[in-house]
């Protein structure tokens, strides 16, 4: 019952947010979009801000566990990079509204957002570089930085979703998901089979 309600500030926060920004939403805002009294919200969150940071923490598990589930029974780096983009992708799709929230509104609203999205953005890098580094051992992909290149290539994905949120000339971000892995794979060198 207890993470019932915390479920559903959280729900209501994201769509409270989505809506009027995080500077403009009050907890008030977000206690009365749940339904629940003022001091409700206070057993779960310390504040307003822990609980956009809540928020953060959910997509990025939503992220990680998508991508996790595409890469399992994948074989070799091409197929796990691939079908880890085209995941995350649709993740980003499917929790569109959260995903305007981490990506759009935490950017410069407080250091501590700041701080959580570079170590979101690290945590993805890192799971690149795992793909970049068995491609480089196995000779598949020509010698580079794969540090470097992990950073690009989230930071490419990055902005295209960016591009996607803010209702850019991205269209359909599921559509563009081909084209992501094109570009992403022909950057690191793993054309074959494009």
């Amino acid at each position: 019952m207890e993470e019932n309600k915390r479920d559903r500030l959280l729900e209501a926060a994201t769509t409270v947010f989505a809506s009027k920004g995080y500077h403009q939403t009050t907890v008030r805002d977000i206690t009365d979009y749940a339904g629940v009294a003022v001091g409700t919200f206070y057993l779960y969150f310390p504040s307003k801000a822990a609980c956009f940071m809540a928020l953060l923490d959910r997509l990025y598990s939503t992220v990680v566990q998508s991508v996790a589930e595409a890469r399992r029974g994948r074989e070799g780096p091409r197929e796990k990079l691939a079908a880890s983009i085209r995941a995350g992708l649709e993740a980003f799709v499917a929790q569109r509204d959260l995903a305007r929230i981490a990506l759009i509104q935490a950017a410069g609203a407080d250091t501590s957002f700041d701080r959580r999205l570079a170590e979101i953005h690290s945590s993805m890098a890192s799971l690149v570089k795992e793909d970049l580094d068995e491609a480089l051992q196995a000779g598949l992909i020509p010698p580079q930085d794969t540090r470097i290149t992990s950073r690009a290539l989230v930071g490419a994905t990055y902005e295209v979703v960016h591009s996607w949120l803010r209702g850019g000339d991205v269209g359909d971000l599921l559509a563009a998901a081909d084209d992501v892995v094109a570009f992403s794979l022909r950057g690191v060198g793993l054309t074959e089979g494009l």
